[in-house]
């Protein structure tokens, strides 16, 4: 592993979970240690770009709205985030995409895991404000990390591509050997434009489009991880982030609560099932 990608993993491994951080309301969310944003967050940062999400759940996604997978295993996901324009502390982003896989909010935290992908066209400059910007922009969940994150596992560079229709209705990305996915946003009969849900939980903002999932294979023989969630439930949205909507607390997971370590009994979606559910 190359300096810059020390440099990186250790952000990434202190930092993750606090990508996904960012509770706006107060109370229950409390509890579980979630934080406001920083001082350190308060740095030059403008992204605008978009992210699909595919995961193993049927649509739509309840994780989104604070309730927990369908599977006690949890939700094996993979997130593409391509940053169209934007700089970090003055480095310019545009053009830079990256890809996390993993498994999170299982019913047993400790089998929680998280990988990461950066795009090998990536200069060091760009990865290197990557990571500080994954290291300063928001503080920690505490006792959220294990399942918004859980086990490191870890990163690297790869080569990718990643495609987006001029209508930004279909969205790909191709890992070689390793991923590939693409998605098509779901338009209802008598509907103009997509079905969309907003007021959501997400790292990227507040909503997103529904998506068809039209093939989502990952197989990583490195690691030891693979999964064909063809057909299953995806979601993909535009963002435009910066540090005044995380301090007002407009995307993030620092709210979530879906477990019963934080206080929620509630089951899992297989669980049900199991116990006449239709």
């Amino acid at each position: 592993m190359s300096h810059r990608m020390k440099h990186w993993a250790l952000c990434l491994l202190l930092s993750l979970p606090a990508v996904l951080a960012g509770c706006a309301s107060t109370g229950r969310d409390e509890i579980a240690n979630a934080r406001e944003p920083s001082a350190s967050a308060a740095q030059d940062w403008d992204l605008a770009g978009w992210r699909v999400i595919g995961c193993c759940c049927p649509a739509p996604c309840p994780c989104r709205i604070n309730k927990k997978p369908m599977y006690c295993h949890g939700c094996d996901h993979t997130d593409i985030v391509h940053v169209e324009r934007g700089t970090l502390g003055g480095t310019k982003m545009d053009g830079v995409t990256w890809v996390v896989v993993g498994r999170v909010f299982g019913k047993d935290p400790s089998k929680n895991w998280t990988y990461v992908y950066v795009d090998e066209k990536a200069d060091e400059a760009q990865v290197k404000a990557l990571g500080d910007w994954l290291g300063g922009v928001v503080a920690a969940t505490g006792a959220k990390a294990p399942h918004l994150a859980g086990t490191f596992a870890g990163m690297r560079e790869v080569p990718m591509t990643v495609t987006a229709s001029a209508k930004k209705r279909e969205y790909g990305c191709t890992i070689p050997g390793i991923l590939e996915l693409e998605t098509r946003a779901i338009v209802a009969p008598g509907h103009a434009e997509p079905v969309m849900s907003t007021g959501i939980l997400d790292s990227f903002g507040d909503r997103f489009v529904h998506s068809d999932t039209l093939v989502h294979k990952y197989d990583d023989r490195t690691i030891g991880y693979s999964w064909d969630l063809t057909g299953r439930q995806s979601n993909q949205a535009e963002f435009v982030l910066t540090p005044a909507l995380a301090e007002k607390g407009h995307f993030g997971w620092g709210c979530w609560s879906a477990h019963e370590d934080l206080g929620d009994s509630e089951p899992y979606g297989e669980e049900l099932r199991a116990h006449g559910g239709s």
